[in-house]
């Protein structure tokens, strides 16, 4: 897995700023990386990837990843790449996780439920495998509970189940 991130910095990332992948700041790098290849395996977890879902993806990366706009079209491709190389969602939520923040996770949490979201139904098998991101990055019961009821409610969804 170690090898999947120091490709995806080398050639992707390093590309898209055109920096050398050392100068670049590790922590901000796999916070793109964990965040655009988990908004993307839970876009598809229902198999219904919607242009909705995808534009949702290119709103957070600018906002929240800070991808500059003309950038966009070359992360999206690179991150559907990344995604279609049968990631092991384990080994790479567990290898991400040792570098984030607990706030970095919950807010990573709270961006997959906004994709998840973005269309008004929370399939279960888009909130399973968000569960299970949570549960690999040991966000708390009470917090991914609050996160998911926090997000319903900003889509004007039913928040009990």
């Amino acid at each position: 897995m170690s090898g999947f991130l120091d490709q995806f910095r080398n050639k992707v990332i390093a590309s898209v700023w055109k920096v050398s992948a050392s100068s670049l700041d590790k922590n901000k790098i796999d916070d793109k990386i964990a965040l655009g290849v988990l908004l993307w395996i839970v876009a598809a977890a229902d198999d219904k990837f919607l242009p909705l879902e995808k534009e949702k993806i290119k709103e957070i990366l600018i906002s929240f990843a800070s991808v500059p706009v003309d950038d966009i079209p070359w992360i999206l491709q690179s991150i559907e790449q990344a995604q279609k190389q049968s990631i092991d969602m384990h080994s790479f939520t567990s290898l991400i996780s040792k570098e984030l923040s607990y706030k970095s996770k919950i807010n990573i949490i709270e961006i997959l439920f906004s994709v998840a979201c973005v269309d008004q139904e929370l399939d279960v098998r888009e909130m399973e495998t968000i569960r299970k991101v949570a549960n690999l990055f040991n966000v708390s019961h009470k917090d991914f509970i609050d996160i998911k009821i926090k997000v319903k409610q900003e889509f004007g969804m039913k928040t009990v189940d």
